[in-house]
């Protein structure tokens, strides 16, 4: 195949297509020493009419408690004597309470040992709002026992085929509450959220050719924004500096632009003979990891933001591809071509800690990262191709839709 024939090779096509010839990839599959925090969460009790919406609460929270992977849950009543202080033991506890006015949720963090109160929140309870509450409460219990960011209340957005229809899906980020977004006759691919989680853009082939569209999650329609000759495919956004990423061929050759949300371009970033794709901002919008061939093999690569100072970051490998930042900055993750498969890695900005994060039958391709910096959502294609979380620290996984192309809303 040559490069200039086929174009989304790199952008949006060529993860499905495996080389015959085994790729080397030296690291073993790492996963990290964890050491999970005690902690205790004791039925949550209510006044008798309101048990159902108690026990509700409760299974949701220590299900999302669970998620985290930081915590060793024990469902008892803690025994506080002979606990030490500083064991960071806590017991979380909730009351469901009902009045003239509603119900209404009480949430509480307590260090055991001291008997010190940490935090706690208080909801108004609605039968719409529950799992919301109870997300937002799970997110709590993380800020207060490990000051982390808890990714509980954040959103999911992926693309998936039901029938002869292509839509594009938002959902709880735990796969719950799936709503279709938009629906339509042409595929739909790399959904980003963009604008504060207020919008989504996309690449659509509704007017036969990768353009760029965006729809408000609040608005009954999409508009497109980048429609320029050629094709307009990977966006990827950074809220810092209000800009949009995007891989356009407008002038004969796919290079890496910076737009504006409504799609106006405001400065080329890559100007190379090859193919420079799959454009991705760090957490602070100074610097850009994207994916191009010019070595020969697609490789992923980082420069500055105005395009400046590019220097490569993957040697091994015959095929790497979709680099997304990790929201600390510390790491990279992209996905590794392995013989038939693709697997997950990830790699530090200055390209010396190059480690393999999954290695089976399963092709993971498209990871994008949780607020926590641990769990990646990915697109895993095996029997059926799958919208999945992995945790990099346990290398646990998890299906949580049918569907590909998934993206995960910021905190």
């Amino acid at each position: 195949m040559k490069w200039s024939c086929f174009v989304l090779a790199l952008t949006v096509l060529a993860p499905a297509a495996h080389a015959q010839e085994a790729d080397v990839w030296p690291p073993p599959v790492v996963k990290q020493e964890a050491s999970p925090l005690p902690l205790w969460l004791p039925r949550f009790t209510s006044d008798g009419a309101l048990q159902s919406k108690a026990q509700r609460l409760e299974q949701i929270v220590l299900t999302d408690l669970q998620f985290t992977g930081l915590f060793e849950i024990q469902r008892e009543e803690p025994e506080p004597a002979g606990m030490k202080p500083g064991s960071n033991a806590v017991v979380v506890r909730g009351k469901v309470l009902g009045d003239a006015s509603g119900a209404s949720f009480e949430g509480t963090v307590t260090d055991i040992a001291s008997n010190d109160f940490m935090g706690g929140k208080k909801y108004r309870l609605t039968d719409a709002e529950l799992r919301k509450i109870a997300h937002h409460f799970a997110d709590e219990v993380v800020r207060l026992v490990t000051g982390g960011q808890g990714i509980a209340s954040t959103q999911l957005v992926y693309t998936r085929k039901v029938g002869d229809k292509w839509e594009l899906v938002v959902s709880d980020y735990d796969g719950y509450n799936p709503r279709p977004l938009v629906r339509q006759a042409v595929p739909l691919l790399s959904p980003r959220w963009i604008d504060g989680n207020k919008a989504v853009v996309y690449t659509t082939f509704r007017d036969g050719k990768a353009d760029l569209w965006i729809r408000y999650v609040t608005q009954g329609k999409s508009t497109p924004i980048a429609t320029y000759r050629g094709t307009n495919t990977a966006p990827d956004w950074s809220q810092k500096q209000g800009l949009l990423l995007a891989a356009l061929s407008k002038d004969g050759n796919t290079e890496i632009y910076s737009l504006d949300k409504a799609g106006q371009v405001r400065n080329q970033l890559t100007h190379n003979r090859a193919i420079d794709t799959s454009p991705s901002w760090s957490p602070s919008g100074g610097n850009i990891a994207f994916l191009s061939d010019r070595s020969g093999t697609p490789q992923l690569y980082v420069m500055d933001r105005d395009g400046g100072n590019v220097r490569r970051l993957t040697f091994t490998g015959g095929y790497n591809a979709s680099p997304a930042w990790s929201p600390r900055g510390d790491l990279i993750v992209f996905s590794a071509r392995m013989g038939s498969e693709f697997q997950l890695a990830t790699i530090t900005p200055d390209g010396r800690d190059g480690r393999l994060i999954t290695k089976d039958a399963t092709s993971y391709e498209d990871a994008r990262w949780g607020a926590d910096g641990r769990h990646l959502v990915c697109t895993a294609r095996g029997r059926d191709e799958t919208v999945s979380v992995v945790d990099i620290v346990t290398g646990g996984r998890r299906i949580l839709a049918q569907g590909s192309d998934p993206d995960w809303s910021s905190p």
